[in-house]
């Protein structure tokens, strides 16, 4: 019975990092499109120093398509809270603490591309570095 348990805990563990390489792999291809047209591409010098171009209307332009194109946000800007807390959950097993971090980083901010780039960025401060590491 132990160890039956054992390896059903080890096998959803599997699943779960599985799944979260998978989202990595997902992302990574947003992000290559996101670069790919004009109207979203930023130099990667800018998205590495996010909070220091908080307001550079390229970093907002890609960091809104990544967070669209991912589905953190909606066509029209708007968060959507059930996707983040999917995302979030990913990397943060603890229910109350994925709570907590949506609370806190799932802002709406005056454009949606300060959105976008204020959710990464709060997300990244707190651990959930699957996004992006900056």
């Amino acid at each position: 019975m132990k160890t039956t348990l054992v390896f059903v805990c080890v096998f959803i563990g599997a699943l779960a990092e599985t799944h979260l390489e998978e989202e990595k792999e997902k992302l990574h291809e947003i992000h290559e499109k996101c670069q790919a047209n004009p109207a979203t591409y930023a130099d990667d010098k800018l998205l590495e120093n996010l909070s220091q171009n908080l307001d550079n209307p390229q970093v907002q332009a890609h960091m809104l398509c990544e967070s669209t194109k991912v589905g953190l946000q909606c066509k029209n800007g708007h968060l959507n809270i059930k996707t983040i807390k999917e995302k979030v959950a990913l990397c943060i097993e603890d229910e109350k603490e994925v709570d907590r971090l949506v609370k806190e980083c799932a802002i709406q901010k005056d454009t949606p591309g300060k959105t976008a780039v204020y959710l990464f960025m709060c997300l990244d401060k707190n651990g959930v570095t699957y996004f992006h590491e900056f």
